[in-house]
């Protein structure tokens, strides 16, 4: 079958989704289904997921009829496509361990809420499958791709690692690296992928050119080394391959898109990926919040709640031109961005289901949908700054500490 790469989608789908990118007009959503076709990767199926789900609960000693309740990125399929999922669940069924791993590129500016959503479900999992958890911190991706100096890169990254932290994952298992101080371990099955990537390949498939510099070509398969369990031979340390399990966003497929083609080349299993929509900015629902965009376009998780009801104010709405037209047609929930956010950050789903009603009906007007939904984020923004200023220096040196966070018999 032909494998259709970034550069294709590019060209004949917009809008654009890249590992770098996501963009398209404000008042157009984007086409996941398209994208999922484009790259490869399959529906979630409901059947799939409480499957998935049950095995969690049976891997962990319990009953699967009491698995808890589902996220609600699993309920309002904002998680929506994967790769191998089928395979975590077998390897739960029967009991055995797995592992996580996500990745964060360690920005000098804040983190914002569209940074958030990875990491929330990542903890959702690793409490699901009491599984361990590797987040790989991509120093180096940032100084190739982004420009940024050398000499701040580690600050950046440890006070990245504080706001990661913050979002509750469990230190005992979890270990946090960076490339440029984890390298030693990374390299030989860095090497390995990459004796197995052609530089035509990724090029096509990451739309580089003959002036891009050789670290981005390289890039790849360093992103790709965390899937195999023995990148972490004291961390993970144990005789035999391990399964890997990672959650993050559609726009990071394309990497291992490419680690799955190379795994049974090097007779480890493939990963397997979990993956979710994008949370777009304040101007419109073609994107994705990027921290690399205008800053106006952000909810920042240092923002205080006036900050967030004057940013929110000014999100793309789904209402009508006039509200005439308005009571007579309604609002549309799928492209107001309000809205959107409430499907991430909203937990009732009884609440939530009576606001897309009434604004489909032309009941509530966009700006009360806006005022719940400051309401929403400002809850979740306080709980996180004070979990945020209580992590310590000594807390980050902890996960980033090569130890054992196995969860063995």
């Amino acid at each position: 079958m032909l494998r259709r790469t970034v550069c294709a989608l590019c060209a004949e789908a917009p809008p654009t989704v890249t590992p770098w990118g996501v963009g398209g007009p404000a008042a157009e959503p984007v086409k996941y289904d398209s994208v999922m076709s484009q790259f490869g990767s399959e529906p979630l199926s409901e059947d799939l997921v409480m499957r998935f789900h049950r095995a969690a609960a049976v891997k962990r000693g319990e009953d699967a009829a009491a698995a808890g309740p589902l996220h609600k990125f699993l309920r309002r399929q904002i998680a929506f496509t994967h790769r191998g999922l089928e395979q975590i669940v077998e390897e739960a069924e029967k009991g055995r361990q797995m592992y996580l791993y996500t990745g964060r590129g360690p920005s000098d500016k804040t983190m914002h809420i569209g940074h958030a959503v990875p990491f929330l479900f990542t903890k959702w999992l690793q409490d699901l499958l009491d599984a361990p958890l590797v987040v790989q911190m991509t120093d180096d991706e940032k100084f190739l791709f982004r420009d940024l100096p050398m000499d701040k890169l580690e600050a950046m990254t440890r006070a990245n690692i504080k706001d990661i932290l913050a979002f509750g994952l469990d230190p005992e298992k979890t270990f946090i690296f960076n490339n440029l101080g984890y390298m030693h371990r990374l390299y030989k099955n860095t090497l390995r992928i990459q004796r197995h990537l052609s530089f035509n390949k990724v090029s096509a498939t990451f739309g580089f050119e003959g002036t891009s510099n050789i670290g981005k070509i390289a890039f790849p398969a360093i992103q790709a080394a965390p899937c195999l369990s023995s990148s972490f031979p004291e961390v993970l340390p144990v005789k035999s391959a391990m399964k890997c399990l990672i959650p993050c966003a559609i726009d990071q497929d394309p990497f291992f898109m490419l680690t799955r083609d190379v795994c049974p080349k090097l007779k480890v299993p493939k990963p397997s990926l979990l993956m979710t929509k994008f949370l777009p900015p304040l101007g419109g629902v073609g994107g994705k919040m990027s921290s690399s965009g205008d800053p106006g376009t952000q909810v920042l998780l240092t923002d205080d709640r006036k900050t967030v009801a004057k940013k929110l104010k000014r999100a793309f709405s789904g209402g009508a031109a006039t509200l005439e037209e308005f009571r007579r047609v309604g609002g549309n929930p799928d492209i107001d961005v309000a809205f959107q956010y409430l499907r991430h950050f909203l937990e009732d789903d009884a609440e939530l289901a009576a606001i897309e009603a009434a604004f489909r009906k032309g009941e509530m007007h966009s700006g009360t949908i806006k005022q719940r939904c400051a309401e929403v984020i400002s809850d979740f923004l306080e709980a996180f700054q004070a979990r945020r200023a209580a992590v310590t220096d000594a807390e980050v040196a902890y996960v980033m500490h090569e130890r054992s966070i196995l969860n063995l018999p």
